[in-house]
């Protein structure tokens, strides 16, 4: 047979730069020569230079795979069984079946490994290559720590106001260019400035948003205001509460999920590290504790703006861009008149962004309260509630119920037949079964596991199947008595109104759509 073979060269960071047997060029030339001997056609090298072997979102690797995909290798070469990757079950699972699924040889020169001859040490060379992922992960991780701790910057991007010391990229100087943005948005604060208004304050002077100032690439985006980009509340909220403008170097604000996963989580407070006086704060500290007082006091005196106290507040949305509607009132000499407006027209109206949406709020809830009294006489019209079934909804819960048990009990059963498995692969990595036995064994179980999957997903089907059917008449129930509670009174509580509407959206052109919440309603209107 012929085979036509993809060498594959990896180098992470945290290999050896002056090891020269584990450079790119020098794994080249190892793969070349064995190829050369073997009389192995070299169709490509696919290379990722600086890529973790923890997983294998790898660039050089998915083209590899891509090109296996497509018929154009049938064989792939590494010159070491950690080059491909250190991860013990995703590095085992392409080799032992992927590999194997596609009809690829896999050759790992300087561990003897061959598929086509196979190897009873694999799992135990796949674990050590796992354990030393882990513990160079556990190093790094330790190494960074320390670092932190010490009040070393190690983060790639500094925060906006502050760039690397170009003598030590460890430390942080202030970036003179916005020095000033930085004392503006808090000189701004202590006038009483919300973050709204100082974001729209900092767009009308066109100042440039982050991004913009540092070249991000994303940057080639931003067309808004002529180039200089719209500044968001929750960056200048940012930027008011971080300690880092008072010369405290606060780290590890994210975390790394797992040793082999590039997902992050937000730490908590308690989790920061803090290192005070590291560098030259842009702002006292004495004024930014007068800004943390005042933010504190109008979070908790702002609360809902008295929105929540009107019969519609909280439920009144923009059509176009979605975001929430305010109602505000004007103090005319006649009296006090309410009206509508888009919270993102009123932020960012001057800059061209959706439209005011201003209409009479009194003459809307007035219109709104009569149009829910129509559709509740039209759905007791349309529904005889007498002729509705109210046990099937037991008989539902039964079936239900005796669904879940079976389901419970398959379940029970996967996980033990997967554990068999997980122990048999051990027990072939220990040399307790032969290869013969292992494929027998797990061929059997897999047969068993498929069987029971396929009677566990017609179960889950019966039982969705039932689940709708009781949800139904639980809505319908749910929403008959709504309706029965709405009709009981002459003057309608925000409560009632929320029970039967989801949202309300107003138009541009000031038309009013009211989205209700059962199915049975929208029947009716």
């Amino acid at each position: 047979m012929e085979y036509i073979c993809g060498a594959y060269d990896r180098l992470s960071d945290a290999d050896s730069k002056t090891d020269e047997s584990s450079s790119i060029q020098s794994q080249k030339i190892i793969i070349d020569s064995f190829a050369k001997f073997n009389n192995l056609k070299i169709y490509k090298h696919y290379i990722d230079d600086g890529y973790s072997g923890g997983n294998f979102d790898r660039p050089g690797f998915q083209e590899m795979i891509k090109d296996i995909e497509n018929g154009k290798i049938n064989c792939v070469i590494t010159k070491d069984l950690s080059r491909l990757g250190r991860e013990m079950y995703k590095t085992g699972k392409y080799i032992e079946e992927y590999f194997l699924e596609k009809g690829v040889r896999y050759i790992a020169i300087n561990d003897s490994y061959d598929s086509n001859i196979g190897d009873s040490m694999l799992g135990i060379r796949l674990s050590v290559n796992d354990l030393y992922l882990r513990d160079v992960s556990k190093k790094v991780k330790t190494s960074l720590r320390a670092k932190q701790n010490r009040g070393d910057y190690i983060g790639s991007f500094p925060l906006y106001g502050y760039k690397k010391d170009p003598s030590d990229r460890h430390k942080l100087i202030v970036d003179e260019d916005v020095r000033y943005v930085i004392e503006l948005i808090y000189d701004l604060a202590l006038e009483g400035y919300s973050p709204n208004k100082i974001a729209e304050s900092l767009t009308l002077k066109k100042i440039p948003i982050p991004i913009v100032h540092k070249k991000e690439p994303r940057a080639k985006n931003v067309t808004e205001n002529e180039g200089f980009g719209i500044w968001k509340r929750q960056t200048v909220f940012g930027i008011l509460t971080n300690q880092m403008y008072i010369g405290n170097m606060v780290q590890n604000t994210h975390n790394k999920i797992s040793y082999n996963s590039k997902k992050l989580r937000k730490t908590t407070t308690d989790e920061l590290i803090i290192v005070e006086n590291t560098h030259e704060g842009i702002i006292s500290k004495e004024v930014f504790e007068k800004v943390q007082e005042i933010i504190k006091l109008k979070m908790t005196t702002r609360a809902t703006d008295h929105q929540l106290d009107y019969l519609l507040g909280g439920m009144l949305y923009c059509h176009e861009c979605g975001r929430t509607i305010r109602i505000s009132e004007d103090v005319l000499k006649s009296g006090v008149r309410h009206y509508t407006q888009c919270n993102l027209y009123t932020r960012k109206g001057k800059f061209g962004i959706c439209s005011s949406h201003r209409i009479n709020y009194d003459w809307l809830e007035e219109d709104i309260v009569e149009y829910l009294q129509e559709v509740c006489e039209k759905f007791c019209k349309h529904y005889n509630f007498n002729e509705i079934e109210d046990n099937s909804e037991n008989i539902v819960m039964k079936n239900i119920k005796e669904i879940n048990t079976k389901i419970e009990r398959i379940k029970t059963l996967l996980n033990s037949h997967k554990n068999t498995i997980d122990n048999l692969y051990l027990d072939k990595v220990k040399g307790l079964v032969d290869d013969e036995m292992y494929k027998r064994i797990y061929d059997k179980t897999q047969d068993e596991i498929s069987k029971l999957s396929i009677e566990l997903e017609n179960l889950e089907k019966k039982k969705q199947a039932n689940e709708k059917q009781n949800d139904t008449n639980s809505s319908f129930h749910k929403c008959k008595k709504s309706i029965l509670d709405y009709m009981s009174l002459k003057n309608p509580t925000k409560n009632m109104i929320e029970r039967l509407v989801d949202r309300i959206e107003i138009d541009k052109d000031k038309k009013v759509y009211v989205h209700l919440k059962f199915p049975e309603l929208r029947e009716t209107v």
